[in-house]
């Protein structure tokens, strides 16, 4: 079993959650990304946003990827759009084994307008306007996100059947 799994897919998908269930079941400790960088940083990654811009906080993320890549026996699950700057997604490839929870637009719609945490670049939409960004970010993201080494529905995620396709692609 390889010592690093990281969940990459758009925000909203379950990525935090399906972390903490594979963890729970290798026994491997969590790690969430922007948790990381907020509390590295002491600023939510919200704050980042609105004070510093995106390219401040891609910065940020890219760095907080590089040090959550160094551990061992983790499971992590990254911001959405993290594996879509400084090549970050060929980094994850080289170091651990990625998982794409993929999603469709109008689930993602759903789950983003109830989310009780409003994202940066999704908050303050309208449900149309949030699916007309979600549609257009995914067609942007997807190529890279499909890059990774396994992919899993987000919408009838099974853990056992990810954890024997896990346990193929370390035989590989």
């Amino acid at each position: 079993m390889h010592s690093r799994i990281v969940l990459v897919g758009f925000s909203g998908a379950g990525k935090s959650t399906i972390a903490r269930k594979i963890a729970r079941q290798l026994n491997y400790e969590v790690i969430d990304t922007d948790k990381m960088l907020e509390e590295k940083y002491r600023i939510s990654v919200d704050a980042i946003f609105e004070k510093y811009g995106e390219l401040v906080f891609r910065q940020l993320e890219q760095q907080t990827l590089v040090e959550a890549l160094k551990q061992e026996n983790v499971v992590i699950a990254t911001g959405g759009g993290a594996p879509c700057f400084f090549d970050a997604m060929k980094l994850i490839n080289e170091n651990a084994c990625s998982i794409y929870v993929e999603m469709s637009p109008k689930s993602l719609t759903q789950r983003l307008s109830h989310a009780k945490v409003a994202r940066p670049l999704t908050k303050n939409k309208t449900e149309e306007e949030l699916l007309a960004f979600i549609t257009e970010q995914l067609a942007l993201r997807t190529p890279i996100y499909q890059q990774a080494h396994l992919t899993v529905k987000g919408e009838d995620f099974d853990l056992q059947n990810l954890i024997q396709r896990l346990d193929d692609e370390m035989m590989r």
